[in-house]
């Protein structure tokens, strides 16, 4: 492997520079072709950056970095061949650096230069120049290779250019003794720092900012610097050198905004190896849901720059069963923003509820337009995917998006190779999978994947007058015909209420697909008592039409679920289902009628009861649990 390493680089000293740019510009083409988690890092990070920008810029710039990406590795193979001549001219030195570097020799001091993470950083130790006087030497700081062999090759060949190098992981105390000891110390200063960083904002997102320069500049009290190599050519740079003048606690970050301003002046800096994970500090799946970090350095508000999209489940009482659980979400990552991938017949609902901060319509199949303008959304990049539904549609339909972390439950008996990570809720201490209600597993999925907040199950309530004589049923259920109470004890209850209060007015709610038992309903009344709203209203208008009720009566379905999360007094007709796993969730006056189908006629005068209540209250025995 040795000798290979050293065979390619030597023949590369060897190629004229114009066949070796053009080498990297095909491999670039070809890398840019060929789907990749790197390639997709590349991209994500620019559509990050510049969110104004369009994809055929995103691309363009993309494809540049990757050239200058391996125009890197190239150079790091070829230089321990260069002859003198050779590295003199990789890199030049305008005559204000030339200034400030004849300056910093006089001075004696040690000096600590920041380096960002530019194609050809590696020039700074080629040239014979970049060395400080006399006695003293100069030193790196750098992070090992991933491979061992090139790592030593790559090390060997910068300890030929009379540089002391000291490995990030195992050298920190012998770079410190060599930077007081008056020495020159560079330092990648813009890698990813883990939790042992600070966690800051950078090009908007939440990066971990290495502490490390403030650290060593305080150790040796040195005169720190900015050194920034700006390509000019194939193999050569242009020196740019900044004092630090800040506070020592605050060297890192004005590097980083530095070279935040180099980018945003150098049309995106393509020459920044945009292909490393910067950004990655928060992603680990058991914390995925959290804020960790050991020091920070934040605004009090945080902008919603990291985007986590949510499949919602394919039902409306699913849906609401899951806002508690967005919020829970939102709150324990106030840098992320939720975008919902939901049916479109749902969109309004979710966005006028102030639910997500965005909202994708699902395709209607798996083939056609719809499905094509859907997958074109890969191209902004969601770091995070919670699937809420269980099905392989579901899970395909997130796959294709190309989110690198997918989250769901995998229940018993099933597979979901689709998702990169699942929570298998046997595995819960507390209660087994389907026994437990369907928040409270979506709960410990959550919790699994590091939520740390307490569910709010406060109600949304609508600025809406209530009707006092305005009483709402829905006698349907779209997911589950059993699930509805027949249409005999729907007459009788209504004539039971208009008989306890003519002033009462009944409104029918409903989906189109319920239209005619609604209207087998209202026949038998006159129109002005009960009035038939089934179908005729979409779901953003069916809430603001529940939220002037002072009541709403209805079966286990998803408009009752509705009613519950706005604030609605509420009573739900059970029977051939079960309410442990299904029952509304909100803190709203709730009634849950178990036995409404074994006894009709104690149902409608236990609903009669409690309607004509003054003040409507909860009953302790239908808390959520």
């Amino acid at each position: 492997m040795a000798i290979l390493i050293k065979a390619t680089g030597f023949l590369l000293s060897l190629m004229p520079y114009p066949l070796l740019e053009l080498l990297t510009k095909l491999l670039a083409e070809l890398f840019m072709i060929v789907p990749s988690s790197r390639r997709r890092v590349l991209l994500s990070n620019l559509r990050h950056a510049f969110p104004e920008w369009e994809h055929s810029k995103i691309y363009s710039t993309a494809k540049t970095s990757s050239a200058y990406m391996l125009e890197m590795g190239l150079f790091s193979l070829a230089y321990p061949f260069f002859s003198y001549d050779q590295r003199k001219r990789t890199i030049s030195f305008p005559h204000e650096t030339e200034e400030k570097l004849a300056q910093l020799r006089k001075s004696g001091k040690p000096v600590l230069f920041l380096l960002p993470h530019v194609c050809l950083f590696e020039t700074l130790a080629t040239s014979p120049y970049f060395r400080p006087q006399g006695s003293r030497k100069l030193g790196a700081i750098y992070r090992p290779n991933r491979n061992p062999k090139i790592d030593q090759w790559i090390n060997r060949s910068r300890i030929s250019t009379g540089l002391e190098t000291f490995s990030r992981d195992r050298g920190f105390w012998d770079a410190k003794s060599f930077l007081e000891k008056g020495n020159w110390l560079v330092l990648l200063f813009d890698q990813h720092s883990g939790t042992q960083g600070s966690l800051s904002l950078f090009l908007n997102r939440l990066a971990s900012i290495s502490t490390l320069p403030s650290l060593l500049a305080r150790s040796a009290d040195s005169i720190n610097v900015i050194a920034f190599p700006k390509r000019i050519g194939f193999f050569r740079t242009s020196l740019e050198l900044k004092l630090i003048k800040k506070d020592i606690s605050l060297i890192p970050y004005e590097a980083h905004s530095f070279l935040q301003n180099k980018m945003e002046l150098n049309g995106g800096l393509p020459e920044w190896l945009w292909c490393h994970e910067r950004w990655k500090t928060q992603q680990q799946y058991q914390f995925h849901l959290r804020l960790r970090y050991k020091r920070q350095s934040l605004p009090a508000k945080l902008p919603r720059t990291t985007k986590f999209w949510i499949r919602m489940p394919n039902w409306l009482g699913d849906v609401v069963m899951t806002f508690p659980l967005l919020d829970a979400i939102r709150r324990g990552r106030p840098d992320a923003s939720l975008t919902l991938l939901a049916k479109p017949g749902f969109q309004e609902l979710l966005l006028n509820l102030g639910t997500s901060d965005g909202f994708i319509a699902l395709p209607s199949g798996i083939e056609g337009n719809s499905s094509q303008a859907f997958l074109k959304h890969r191209r902004e990049y969601p770091s995070l995917i919670i699937n809420f539904a269980n099905s392989l549609r579901s899970d395909l339909e997130c796959f294709g998006l190309g989110a690198p972390r997918r989250y769901g439950v995998c229940l018993a008996g099933r597979k979901r190779p689709l998702l990169t990570h699942s929570y298998d809720p046997t595995h819960s201490h507390t209660e087994e999978g389907r026994e437990i209600h369907q928040v409270r597993l979506w709960e410990q999925m959550l919790q699994y994947f590091g939520l740390d907040q307490e569910l709010n199950l406060s109600p949304i309530v609508l600025p809406a007058e209530k009707n006092p004589a305005k009483i709402g049923i829905m006698p349907g259920s779209a997911n589950n015909p059993s699930k509805c109470w027949p249409l005999e004890n729907w007459k009788d209850l209504i004539k039971s209420i208009q008989s306890n209060n003519k002033e009462v007015q009944i409104n029918v709610f409903g989906a189109s697909a319920e239209a005619s038992l609604a209207n087998s309903i209202a026949s038998e009344f006159s129109e002005s008592k009960v009035v038939n709203r089934c179908g005729k209203t979409n779901l953003w208008q069916l809430a603001q039409e529940l939220s002037t009720c002072i009541w709403v009566i209805g079966n286990d379905s998803g408009g009752m679920h509705l009613s519950n999360a706005l604030g609605v007094p509420s009573i739900v007709l059970f029977g051939p289902t079960q309410s442990t796993c299904t029952k509304p969730i909100f803190d709203s006056p709730l009634t849950i009628l178990e036995d409404a189908f074994a006894s009709p006629t104690e149902s409608v005068n236990a609903i009669c009861e409690k309607v004509f209540r003054t003040e409507p209250v909860s009953d302790l025995s239908v808390q959520f649990n």
